[in-house]
């Protein structure tokens, strides 16, 4: 399983973070209104996602800038098809997943399937809440099914849409000019929407609007990206600087003191301001992208950690409905036992998921395998 170009330590915090995240949604959909004392929460890590997607957008374009004479709208659209053409299966298939289990575990009526589907469709093509229906229209993330309201059956995916669409925009503004970029708009884009929207939980609200005139939770993601596109320069300095024995020590201190705070800040919950807690995670990204450190070196073309990379995807798209799919079918198993039994049993259907995409899905529409899908 060892694929060229992959950093390894980066897929393995792929998989850990993202398990973090789902456990935090097991929380808050079954157990937050229970007397149990929450594990796992989760913490504030989706930053860490939306600096790496910005980052590999920003080395894509920099790898192609040199032989793309295309126009920027042309290279935009480019860059976002190939997005949406390596993720809408996965998308789909997790849409389609949570609406089967959901609806199975709500009863709908074989009559009423077909106009929850209809109700459904923009979130079938890949755009949830955080696109263009979502601007429009207050989205429902209720278990029961409604004829007539449309619905979230997998509403984590709003992540994986709103980081095609932002993409779209941040690859079209690089494109037109790299310095308006990085020496203007950038900087401007996250000073404006952090001070509009804020560093709370409020401030992902997914149907306010900013003073920018973005749903809030686009504007963060787009912000996210930016910052993640910035430390791509930071990045490249660093991997091109000759590293002495002080250097490399230091920065294996770092990468083991933030391995330590986000293990804790997963399993106790976090406690720092989510400002804070973003600078360590923007931190912890630049070590793990330069790679240099003595931990890195340990995990270096691991063929687990790789896979495990991969995997995250897959176990993402699936997670929300074993959630509810596990507390249906298991109503009186305790908050432990449904940790346990989340993990493995979305691990299996991951898996799965994984091997359709790439025994049905890959030969069939794509002409090579993409095996390396940036998220």
């Amino acid at each position: 399983m060892k694929q060229s170009g992959k950093i390894s330590t980066i897929e393995l915090w792929r998989f850990i973070l993202t398990i973090g995240i789902a456990l935090g949604h097991l929380n808050s959909f079954i157990w937050s209104n229970t007397n149990e004392t929450l594990i796992f929460t989760g913490g504030r890590v989706l930053s860490f996602f939306l600096f790496l997607s910005g980052y590999f957008l920003m080395a894509h374009y920099q790898k192609h800038k040199k032989a793309d004479s295309e126009k920027p709208a042309k290279s935009a659209w480019k860059y976002t098809g190939e997005r949406f053409k390596a993720l809408y299966p996965t998308i789909f298939m997790g849409v389609l997943f949570a609406f089967i289990v959901r609806n199975a575990i709500s009863g709908t009526k074989i009559t009423e399937i077909f106009g929850v589907f209809m109700d459904s469709i923009w979130e079938f093509l890949g755009i949830s809440q955080i696109g263009a229906v979502g601007l429009l229209e207050l989205k429902s993330v209720v278990v029961d099914p409604v004829a007539g309201v449309s619905q979230l059956w997998n509403g984590p995916l709003w992540y994986i849409s709103a980081l095609i669409i932002a993409g779209l925009f941040l690859y079209y503004i690089v494109s037109k000019s790299e310095d308006f970029f990085t020496g203007l708009f950038a900087p401007l884009f996250i000073v404006l929407t952090y001070a509009s929207v804020g560093l709370t939980e409020i401030g992902w609200s997914k149907t306010s609007l900013n003073a920018i005139g973005f749903p809030n939770n686009l504007a963060r993601v787009m912000a996210g990206m930016c910052i993640g596109m910035l430390i791509y320069y930071v990045v490249e300095y660093l991997r091109k600087k000759k590293f002495n024995e002080a250097m490399t020590l230091t920065f294996s201190v770092l990468h083991i003191g933030i391995v330590i705070f986000l293990l804790y800040t997963l399993y106790a919950g976090i406690t720092w301001s989510e400002f804070t807690n973003g600078i360590i995670i923007l931190l912890f990204t630049i070590i793990l992208l330069t790679n240099k450190d003595y931990i890195s070196v340990l995990y270096n073309k691991s063929g687990i950690c790789n896979f495990l990379g991969r995997l995250s995807l897959y176990y993402y798209a699936t997670h929300i409905a074993i959630v509810f799919l596990v507390a249906h079918i298991f109503p009186e198993m305790s908050y432990h036992a449904s940790i346990v039994f989340n993990i493995l049993i979305t691990l299996c259907c991951a898996y799965i998921m994984m091997c359709i995409d790439d025994y049905i899905v890959t030969p069939i529409f794509r002409k090579n395998k993409l095996a390396s899908k940036k998220v």
